[in-house]
């Protein structure tokens, strides 16, 4: 990689993370109202679904199958071949009541998918790599089989999930630098990496230049890189560098930004901008552009459309999780952000 493109790329991911920090000073997550309780909902049939691939064979490791078995929950591993949509589709259609995934991030977002789809609850087991989702939310990801005690039981919660086109996003999209780091084999060896160091170490400098325009019609011309999020994200330091203090805001996050060339052949970074709209429309001249969604790479037809479906996910916690927040002891500092005030408990809302 030249030395141009590796300043680029510093450049980019310094402004980045300066935006981070920026908003971390700004914006504190709320307390929710002391003395504030949730509801619990019960269910006859959950169904977990294991993707056994995820997370470097973590839900093997740890016997997660046999302890999901014992506790009476239904259980599916998905075989070779096997599409984790349909699993989930055909699991409803059998009568399953709560759809529980244990997955990385991108299997996450397939069975989210089905559930708002047929109207079902769901939950997720983290036994993936980076599980942003499930720390968002506050789940225990040194332990994935704490989340199975909302089997039966436990918190309803609506959340947000974004849409790119017709698919859906539970963290984030990204075009320019850091969807070419997610086509990098040395990234896709090691997915371990955060954004940040994944950006900074393997991309490349982009080729192509995005036209962005959001929701209040502000037009954003020669962008080079675009992270947009459901729900904007906030400094929380390493080794995530980034997360969601709510998840029901209706809004995505927006980090855009430039790098130029100068006359003596050297780089300039553009002013990194930062948005919270509810809708983007990236445009291209390329007919297909690639796409991070969910740390994995896709390639999308251009003009693309993202935006945010408020509350379309009924995500089911475990009232252990809730009653720490509740309380306002968010535990671990990288587990800690999570429950937010203003969270909507399957309609009404906490005020904080």
């Amino acid at each position: 990689m030249s030395m141009k493109r590796l300043a680029v790329i510093a450049l980019v991911v310094g402004g980045i993370a300066a935006i981070l920090v920026s908003i971390r000073r700004r914006r504190q997550p709320h307390a929710i109202v002391e003395g504030e309780t949730a509801r619990t909902v019960t269910f006859t049939k959950p169904v977990l679904i294991i993707n056994p691939g995820s997370g470097s064979g973590k839900a093997a490791k740890i016997g997660l199958a046999a302890t999901a078995k014992g506790l009476g929950i239904e259980t599916i591993v998905r075989a070779k071949g096997q599409k984790i949509k349909q699993l989930a589709r055909q699991a409803v259609d059998d009568g399953c009541d709560h759809l529980m995934i244990a997955g990385g991030d991108g299997s996450l977002a397939r069975v989210a998918d089905v559930a708002i789809e047929r109207g079902v609850a769901f939950s997720c087991v983290p036994s993936g790599t980076r599980n942003h989702f499930a720390m968002d939310l506050g789940l225990d990801r040194s332990d994935p089989s704490k989340a199975l005690s909302a089997a039966f039981e436990g918190v309803p919660v609506q959340v947000d999930v974004g849409r790119i086109d017709k698919r859906i996003f539970l963290n984030n999209v990204s075009f320019g630098v850091y969807a070419d780091a997610l086509a990098d084999p040395e990234y896709r060896e090691d997915r371990t990496k955060s954004l940040l160091e994944a950006t900074s170490e393997t991309a490349k400098a982009s080729s192509s230049s995005f036209t962005v325009t959001d929701s209040e019609g502000t037009v954003h011309d020669d962008i080079a890189m675009l992270l947009a999020s459901n729900n904007p994200y906030h400094f929380i330091g390493p080794p995530d560098f980034a997360g969601r203090a709510r998840m029901d805001s209706g809004l995505l996050g927006a980090i855009m930004a430039d790098a130029v060339g100068t006359s003596t052949g050297g780089v300039r970074p553009e002013i990194m901008r930062r948005s919270t709209p509810r809708e983007l429309t990236v445009d291209s001249e390329n007919k297909k552009v690639p796409v991070g969604i969910d740390g994995s790479l896709h390639k999308s037809k251009a003009p693309v459309s993202l935006r945010i479906d408020r509350g379309a996910l009924n995500v089911i916690l475990p009232s252990d999780v809730v009653a720490r927040q509740l309380l306002g002891d968010s535990g671990p500092t990288t587990e800690a952000l999570s429950f937010l005030s203003g969270l909507k408990h399957a309609g009404e809302t906490v005020d904080g």
